[in-house]
């Protein structure tokens, strides 16, 4: 694509949305980078479909391997391993597989016992202009394979070993090319050491029939049998310490049946791991049940998670606070490395009952705030907390460790003589924690001039908040009325002010005037939203939320201006919805539920606005994040196969049973920014998210599924037991977009950038984002046709785009949230397809003293992007 074109292109749609056009750069639009890449992994997705019955699920969780060749098959091949359908063969200067196809048997009995017919075909892919490499087995896995082939003693072979990968040693310069695999499929990796060139790796396909990219980027390779597909090689960096940072590579096609790579933003000295939108995802767990609950980031990205385990091996690190099992249910706090590669520390929580961590809380120092319900009489507390003893026969506890989480800072039980549970916290900026949950008991400690100080029915919520050594109460009040009442959700805002939500079953639960709905709508359940004054006293606004069906509120969130988005579920076909919103119609049946996001304005007054999201099946909303620009992602679990996703997310096709799902909505509510599954054939959901200041999601569920997709590296990839705790870190990036650098942050931190949707041709509704700048304040956004593999230092802030290839500059506006959205309409044109662009914001505010910029400018991370098809 030459620049002559692509000064077209973004001349045409700056100018369409009325910003100004002020120069165009002449540099060419591709660079094709070498330097310092470390590993390219590439999946082949051939793999057929997976069968569940009794034998073939017990089979299929067996590792599949790679065989040496000792002269026991005739051929060339120096490996083999079989895949579903396909066999591969590991030769000397690449491999071939071969995939088989059984035609249908007759329904007949005189024919069921008859061979079945087949067709197959073979592809053979080499290295092209590679030298001799050395294949050398790596991984050794338990176990041989014994052959007794025919009547030639000669050719029988015994005890012959398994590999799990298999790498051919310097196919070009400085780099290995390792076979292996993974999920069900398989992959390889381009290994490169430093200073290697990617550019002479070149794969040569016999065999097909043709070869193309399809709209997403991945190659496809026509076979009679059918399309063998690669996914498009999505890929990051790893620095010396194991930060992360993405960069883009893509497929090039060389010639009718010849391919190789590309890659651009590379820094010298990192390396690169490449993986379809998934920057890492790991198991955590042990031969039991492992469930997490909740999970939050400190500023380094590093992960801390907490829930409830069964697993007597669950993996706990040495000098943790409590490195055993302590009854048959124990909660569990788990702190990963920024890249989930390694535990920081993980350790047991709990005594001779049953104990569970619902909620978490990380500060600034690091130290993890647990909270949830334990039965234990010897729960671990401290000296000086406000409660040492269990009051009743199961009580809310309250936990805070050290941040090496080797010890306790305070512990303490809450509750009174029934059954109490903590299923919230939050905490401000002065280490007080404000807690929520459900009491049974009527003597639960309350506060004197609290706003309810009377246990009100069958079941109260409560909203508890703790002094920061957790030796006393700054208040503590019941909510609710005659029914049940359940608070589930908890976020505090800068006056610390606590909006709760949950459920309530009583006609008669607290609400305020001139909020948007005063009365119980019908149904076993309404959800409910409330927000206390600082104290604990009285009610700012609390309101119902629901419709004559069920509706529970499972989270919340605040922005700085107050507004609450909540997330639930209901069975409402008249659940609240706004005119404009993403979806207005209850889809499921009767008795099944959709998810909900609706935002209330910061009075309770209204709603900013409401929509359903769900399929034909049930789904539950239960966890949900909202970004600096005001954009909702929530997660939780679907069973509908049309539960709505985006173009070039992670994953658009539902994986049978119940998958999770991760969901960002526009800041109106008016559309899906980016909509992904996440999952395989079994069970799985996301109870936990929170994002990273540049817009990645790290979320937290659970999975029965052995192969639900971990990344390599990351600290447990196998699957461990009944159940296994996951989490799973995506850029929530669509297909032909990567953000890379760093941002050179403003007076309230990083300048996060990204997309409303995929780039595509066509796509009128293709905008780019930033969030986090100073408020109503004027920027500038440049597009390049090259981005730096090191930035310059320009005014004080790191420039990662290429100034020497600027194509088109334009002047921005934040709004008052700091948040800007530059419109990029692109042409239904096809020739735009493969367009190149790099892109980066530049923000005027506020200067000196820190966290200020002295100079007063700050930028964003960049964006490198490719139109696609």
């Amino acid at each position: 694509m030459n620049t002559s074109l692509v000064a077209v292109l973004v001349g045409t749609i700056l100018i369409g949305v009325g910003v100004t056009t002020l120069g165009l750069g002449s540099a060419p639009l591709v660079d094709t980078a070498g330097g310092n890449l470390n590993l390219v992994q590439v999946a082949a997705d051939t793999a057929g479909p997976r069968e569940h019955g009794n034998g073939t699920q017990i089979l299929s969780g067996l590792p599949i391997a790679f065989v040496p060749n000792l002269g026991q098959w005739e051929g060339a091949a120096s490996y083999v391993t079989r895949v579903g359908p396909m066999t591969v063969f590991l030769e000397e200067r690449g491999w071939t597989f071969t995939l088989v196809e059984k035609a249908k048997m007759a329904e007949t009995k005189q024919r069921a016992n008859e061979d079945a017919s087949a067709r197959g075909v073979a592809v053979r892919m080499k290295f092209v202009g590679a030298a001799v490499p050395r294949l050398v087995a790596e991984d050794r896995l338990p176990g041989c394979h014994n052959y007794f082939l025919g009547n030639d003693p000669s050719r029988w072979r015994s005890n012959v070993p398994l590999y799990g990968a298999v790498r051919y040693r310097d196919v070009h310069p400085g780099i290995d090319v390792r076979a292996r695999v993974h999920d069900g499929r398989f992959e390889y990796d381009l290994l490169l050491q430093a200073d290697a060139d990617l550019e002479p790796v070149e794969i040569a396909a016999e065999g097909i029939e043709r070869m193309h990219l399809d709209k997403e980027g991945s190659l496809v390779m026509d076979t009679q049998l059918g399309p063998v597909r690669m996914p498009v090689p999505l890929s990051w960096e790893e620095g010396p310490s194991g930060e992360r940072s993405l960069v883009a590579c893509h497929y090039v096609l060389r010639g009718e049946q010849r391919f190789g790579f590309e890659v651009t933003g590379r820094r010298p000295g990192w390396a690169l791991v490449v993986d379809p939108g998934i920057l890492w995802s790991t198991f955590l767990g042990g031969m039991d049940r492992d469930q997490p609950n909740a999970l939050a980031l400190d500023a380094q990205g590093a992960v801390t998670v907490a829930g409830e385990t069964q697993s007597t091996d669950f993996p706990t690190t040495p000098g943790a606070f409590d490195p055993s099992l302590n009854s048959p249910h124990d909660a569990f706090v788990t702190r990963l490395s920024p890249t989930g590669s390694t535990l920081f520390y993980s350790t047991f929580l709990g005594g001779t009952g049953d104990d569970i961590a619902y909620a978490l809380a990380v500060d600034t120092l690091g130290r993890s705030t647990i909270a949830g319900v334990t039965s234990s009489l010897d729960f671990p507390t401290t000296p000086v907390a406000f409660s040492t003893a269990l009051s009743g026969g199961g009580d809310a506890f309250v936990t805070r460790l050290s941040p090496t989480g080797s010890s306790l800072v305070y512990s303490t039980y809450i509750g009174g003589t029934l059954g109490d549970k903590a299923l919230a916290i939050a905490e401000d900026a002065q280490g007080t924690a404000t807690v929520v949950g459900q009491t049974d008991s009527n003597n639960f400690p309350i506060t004197p001039g609290a706003f309810d100080t009377s246990h009100n029915g069958f079941e109260d919520a409560f909203v508890t908040r703790l002094t920061p050594t957790g030796s006393n109460l700054i208040y503590s009040t019941y909510l609710g009325g005659t029914d049940t009442d359940v608070a589930r959700a908890v976020a505090l805002d800068a006056q610390g002010a606590a909006t709760v939500s949950g459920d309530t079953a009583s006609t008669g639960f607290p609400t305020s005037p001139g909020v948007f709905d005063t009365t119980y709508n019908g149904g076993a359940r309404d959800a409910f939203v409330t927000r206390l004054s600082p104290t604990g006293s009285s009610l700012i606004y609390s309101t119902f939320l629901g419709g004559t069906g069920h509706d529970e509120a499972r989270a919340i969130a605040l922005d700085a201006q107050g507004t609450a988005t909540v997330s639930g579920f209901t069975v409402s076909g008249n659940f609240p919805t706004t005119p404009g919103a993403f979806d207005t119609s209850h889809n499921g049946g009767i008795n099944q539920s959709d998810a909900f996001v609706t935002r209330i304005s910061s009075t309770g007054a209204s709603l900013v606005y409401s929509t359903f999201l769900g399929g034909a099946n049930d789904e539950m909303g239960l966890a949900l994040a909202v970004d600096t620009l005001g954009a909702a992602t929530v997660v939780g679990w679907t069973g509908s196969t049309n539960f709505p996703t985006t173009s070039g997310a992670v994953d658009t096709t539902q994986n049978g049973g119940r998958d999770a799902f991760i969901t960002r909505l526009s800041p109106t509510g008016a559309s899906l920014e980016y909509s992904t599954f996440l999952g395989r054939a079994y069970s799985d959901g996301a109870y936990a998210i929170a994002l990273d200041a540049q817009g990645a999601a790290t979320v937290a569920g659970q999975t029965d599924a052995a192969n639900f997709p971990i990344t390599p590296g990351a600290f447990d990839t196998s699957f461990n037991g009944i159940f296994d705790a996951y989490i799973t870190r995506l850029d929530m990036l669509p297909t032909g977009v990567v953000a890379f650098g760093n941002s050179s942050p403003g007076c309230t931190g990083p300048l996060a950038i990204s997309v409303t949707s995929m780039p595509q041709v066509g796509n009128a509704n293709f905008a780019l984002t930033c969030g986090n700048a100073a408020p109503n304040t004027v920027g500038l956004i440049a597009f390049a046709s090259a981005g730096l593999p090191a930035p310059l230092s320009v005014l004080g802030v790191d420039v990662w785009i290429d100034p020497t290839a600027l194509l088109v500059t334009a002047t921005v506006f934040s709004n008052p949230i700091g948040a800007s959205e530059v419109p990029l309409p692109i042409p239904p044109n096809p020739t735009v397809a493969g367009v190149r662009l790099f892109t980066q914001f530049l923000w005027l505010g506020p200067n000196a003293p820190p966290p200020c910029p002295p100079l007063g400018f700050s930028a964003s991370y960049a964006l490198d992007f490719t139109i696609q098809p």
